[in-house]
């Protein structure tokens, strides 16, 4: 990779880091013009990234983001590499759910399922049933079909130990459940993730793996401390958030 290229997409992301969106697109421009040609690996990632920072500039506009997914995945089905084109399914649907275009999201979820059925691929085919779960849990019509879909991801990445896409399974569960108006139902079954999370971290023996592990799934921790707070359960919340820090 060109130095200069390779410094403006370590300069984009750290900006990304900092939120400092705008400024990070800027970067990323400058990288994009040098390698727009070349239509390879390194446009499409660098595409997928563009894409992303403009959703996060502006969710309710998809014109940009969408036109760098585009040619993300158009790189992608060209070098015929499935997996990454699932990805670009998934982010393009994500895009559509922001920008309440719920029709076009479904379209693209629909498309990652479908190739990910092909790859029979547990890992993708749990992540795009976890995609349609969220944008099926946003229409209450949908929502007992949504419960459906969430029930099955927890079997599919249980099975796989795919602990991602499970645990993010059981925040939509969760979130249903809040919807329904069952805060001390939604309370029980996030302690329940919490001592599943905990079982698994025990069978952990590195310890940066298992504080990685804690790390990437705190916001079970953070979920079920909303929920405590939302009943006035103080105490319980305090307990909650020390459990996530406990080694």
């Amino acid at each position: 990779m060109d130095e200069t290229v390779e410094i403006a997409i370590k300069n984009g992301d750290m900006l990304m880091q900092k939120e400092k969106v705008m400024d990070a697109i800027r970067e990323y421009l400058k990288a994009y013009e040098v390698i727009k040609a070349n239509e390879d690996d390194e446009t499409a990632d660098l595409c997928y990234r563009l894409s992303q920072a403009y959703n996060a500039l502006e969710s309710k506009n998809d014109e940009n983001s969408k036109m760098y997914a585009e040619t993300s995945l158009k790189i992608h089905q060209k070098g015929d590499q499935k997996d990454l084109v699932v990805l670009d399914y998934l982010n393009l649907g994500y895009i559509e759910m922001d920008a309440k275009k719920r029709g076009e999201s479904g379209d693209y979820f629909k498309k990652a399922f479908e190739v990910s059925k092909v790859l029979e691929d547990p890992f993708l085919i749990a992540t795009t049933l976890n995609a349609v779960g969220e944008l099926k849990s946003q229409n209450a019509k949908e929502r007992g079909e949504a419960a459906q879909i969430y029930d099955e991801v927890l079997k599919i990445s249980e099975n796989t130990e795919d602990w991602e896409n499970y645990f993010e399974a059981v925040r939509g569960r969760i979130g249903l459940i809040r919807v329904a108006g069952d805060e001390d139902k939604a309370l029980k079954e996030a302690m329940e993730a919490i001592e599943l999370i905990d079982k698994i971290s025990v069978k952990i023996k590195n310890k940066k793996e298992k504080k990685d592990f804690k790390k990437s799934l705190g916001f079970i921790y953070d979920l079920a401390s909303d929920i405590a707070m939302e009943l006035e359960n103080v105490d319980e919340a305090i307990k909650i958030a020390q459990r996530s820090k406990a080694e």
